[in-house]
C-alpha cells in the first residue's frame, strides 16, 4: 500500500523549516530584535532595562532594585556614572549628578525630616555650598572653602530671625550681623579664635 502525501503536512514542515532558520539566522547575528512599538511596557519582580552604546558600554540603566525603590543611572560613552536618580534607604527621592572622574559634584534630595536641599561638592567631594532647610525648619545658604570648613552663614536662626555668620579659614566665626534675644539689631566682630571682642546693639 503506498503512503499518500499530505499538502498540509507538507506546507507545515516547509513553513516550520523557514521559520527555524530565520531563528537560527538571528541567533547567530547580533540578536537584534528591530524596533518594537508598544502602548505599555511592565516588567515585574523588580527588573531593569537597560541601553548599551556600540561599544557595548552601559549608557542608561532603569531597574527597580534600588536601595529605597526603584532609580535610574545615566552613565557616560566610557561606562561611568553621570547622574543617579531615586530613593534612598529611607524611600526619599534624590537627584545625584557625577564629575567624568565619577565623584559626586551635586546632590538634590531629601533630608531626614523630610526638608529639601541642594549641595555641591569640589572635585575631592568636599561640600562647597548648601542651600536648604535647617534643623530648626527655616532657610539657609552655606558655602565652604577647599578644605571643607564654613565660611558664610546666611538664614534663619534658632529663634525664628534672620542672620549672617562670616568664618575665617579656619571655621572661626568672624563676624555677626542679625538679630539679638530682643529682637533688635546686633552687630558682632570676633578675633581669629572666634572670641567676641566687639559687640553693638539697639537697646529698647
Amino acid at each position: 500500500m503506498k503512503n499518500k502525501f499530505d499538502p498540509k503536512s507538507g506546507i507545515i514542515g516547509v513553513l516550520a523549516t523557514l521559520l527555524l532558520m530565520s531563528l537560527l539566522g538571528a541567533k547567530q547575528g547580533n540578536e537584534e530584535m528591530g524596533d518594537i512599538s508598544a502602548r505599555s511596557l511592565t516588567i515585574r519582580e523588580g527588573g531593569s532595562i537597560r541601553i548599551l552604546s556600540l561599544a557595548n558600554k552601559n549608557l542608561v540603566d532603569i531597574s527597580g532594585e534600588g536601595a529605597g525603590g526603584g532609580h535610574i543611572d545615566l552613565n557616560n560613552s566610557l561606562g561611568g556614572r553621570s547622574v543617579n536618580l531615586g530613593a534612598n534607604f529611607e524611600g526619599q527621592g534624590g537627584f545625584i549628578t557625577f564629575n567624568q572622574d565619577g565623584k559626586v559634584s551635586s546632590h538634590l534630595g531629601t533630608g531626614e525630616k523630610g526638608e529639601g536641599f541642594l549641595r555641591t561638592f569640589n572635585i575631592r567631594e568636599a561640600p562647597t555650598a548648601y542651600i536648604g532647610a535647617s534643623t530648626q525648619g527655616g532657610g539657609q545658604l552655606a558655602t565652604y572653602n577647599e578644605v571643607g570648613h564654613e565660611t558664610v552663614f546666611l538664614g534663619t536662626g534658632s529663634s525664628g530671625s534672620g542672620l549672617i555668620r562670616t568664618f575665617n579659614e579656619y571655621g572661626k566665626m568672624t563676624t555677626y550681623l542679625g538679630t539679638g534675644k530682643s529682637n533688635t539689631g546686633m552687630i558682632l566682630l570676633c578675633d581669629r579664635e572666634g572670641t567676641s571682642k566687639w559687640v553693638e546693639k539697639i537697646d529698647d
